[in-house]
Order: structure tokens, then C-alpha cells, then sequence
């Protein structure tokens, strides 16, 4: 073989070994892209799908009777008589004054708002959670605010109450609010399970987290905390008077409110 047919073989040998060279950094440059577009794809995949479980187990909600603002929730809404008081009561669920407060004056502010003598609106603060170390406040709560959307928030507000444990800080249970304090407050059937499923997934969490900021920035720091008319009442006073007094203190901020 000649010298210039060996140089011409020589020369073909190594284009052939530079053509397998760049088709092997083009195949395994084509996996590797592969896989990221995968790795990115299925990222999205799961993302979205752990987002559509999450919406379906606990998507936000807003109590059926909730203020326009969100800062609380109306209790019997389109029954009070044009130029009704206003009273709000800003409460805490772990609370005990708060219960105090309910078992001398809830049954009157109840009976007021069913005949439309007041325009009642609880608003619910969290601020014990803090302080007891616990979630309790948050998931009575959270409880209260599906409880409203079954129809039967105010049965279920004193419920609560009248089922607070007797040693601050000690909490409910999940089988208290998720179950008994439902079946209380005479929440069966199909609003039994969608209460539930409010419950399981917190789905108004959101909400009772705002309507405590939003009771923050009025400058409540206390509960129980009540205002007629957007005037703040005096705690120490109310606990004197009985329930008939506590009416007609209400009923007279009709003419000066």
C-alpha cells in the first residue's frame, strides 16, 4: 500500500472516530435534556396535584354571614329593625371571662338578635393560643366559622362556651369540636358532613386569622370586649348589672347611637 493511500485511510479513521465522538455527545446531550424537561414536568405535576388535594380538602371559605368587611360574623343577619343597636362582642374561645360573659348575658343577647332588637356580631380573637401554647382558640374557631355556613353558627357559639374546659389552657379535642359540640348544636345529615370536612381541612382558617388582625387594629386586647354603637362598654359595670339592665342599656343607645 502506498504511502499516500495509507495517509487517506489514516485520515477516514479518525473522521469516523470524530463523527462516533460527536453522535455520543449528542445522544447523551439528548438524555440529559430529557430528564430535565421530565424532572420539570413532573415538579408541576405534583405541585399542582398536591394543590388540587389540598383546595378539595380545605379550599378558603368565608362564613355564610360574615361582615362585609370579614371582621366577624352577624348572628340572625337581616333581622335587625332599622336603627337597632350594634353590638359587637369580641370573644376568645379559651377565654373565661369570655364564658362568664355568655352564661349571664348570652341568652339575652341571643333573644335580642332573634327579634331584631340588635344587630349582634361576634368577632373572634386567637390571642390565647400564645399565651396557653396551644391551637385551641384557632380551632374552635375555625369551628365556630363552619358551624355558620351549616346554619347554625349561634348553637354553636354557645356550645362552645358552655363546653370549655374548666382548667385554662387545657384546650378541646378534636372529638369535642368536630362531633359532640356538633351534635349539640343539632348539626346532622349532610351539613354534619360538610361542617366536617370545613373542619378537617380548616377552610376558614383565613378567616378567623383576620377577623383576630382585624380586632388587633381597632385596639382590642382584651376579650371579653363589648361595644354598642362603636362605644366600648365598661367590663366591671356590666358584670354588676343583671341581664333586664344589660337590656335597656343596650335598647337606650337606640336614640343616642
Amino acid at each position: 500500500m502506498s504511502q499516500s493511500r495509507r495517509e487517506a485511510l489514516r485520515r477516514q479513521q479518525q473522521a469516523q472516530a470524530r463523527a462516533k465522538r460527536t453522535q455520543r455527545i449528542v445522544i447523551v446531550g439528548a438524555i440529559v435534556l430529557a430528564v430535565v424537561v421530565l424532572g420539570v414536568f413532573g415538579t408541576i405535576f405534583f405541585s399542582q396535584l398536591n394543590q388540587g388535594g389540598s383546595a378539595s380538602n380545605g379550599s378558603a371559605s368565608v362564613p355564610a354571614n360574615a361582615t362585609a368587611d370579614r371582621s366577624g360574623i352577624v348572628v340572625n343577619p337581616g333581622k335587625a329593625a332599622e336603627g337597632a343597636p350594634k353590638v359587637e362582642v369580641f370573644v376568645d374561645y379559651q377565654c373565661p371571662v369570655c364564658k362568664q360573659f355568655e352564661d349571664a348575658f348570652g341568652s339575652t343577647l341571643d333573644d335580642m338578635a332573634a327579634k331584631g332588637e340588635i344587630q349582634l356580631i361576634y368577632r373572634t380573637m386567637t390571642f390565647l393560643d400564645n399565651n396557653l401554647r396551644n391551637d385551641s382558640s384557632l380551632r374552635a374557631g375555625v369551628a365556630a366559622a363552619c358551624a355558620d355556613n351549616a346554619g347554625k353558627y349561634s348553637a354553636y357559639h354557645n356550645t362552645i362556651f358552655a363546653g370549655q374546659p374548666e382548667n385554662e389552657g387545657t384546650g378541646y379535642t378534636t372529638q369535642q369540636l368536630r362531633v359532640d359540640f356538633a351534635s349539640t348544636a343539632g348539626i346532622t345529615g349532610d351539613a354534619l358532613a360538610g361542617f366536617q370536612s370545613c373542619y378537617d381541612g380548616r377552610a376558614t382558617s383565613s378567616f378567623v386569622q383576620g377577623t383576630n388582625e382585624s380586632a388587633v387594629k381597632a385596639g382590642v386586647n382584651a376579650t371579653p370586649t363589648i361595644m354598642i354603637n362603636g362605644a366600648k362598654q365598661d367590663n366591671t359595670k356590666l358584670f354588676q348589672s343583671t341581664p333586664d339592665a344589660f337590656r335597656q342599656l343596650i335598647l337606650s343607645a337606640k336614640t343616642n347611637g
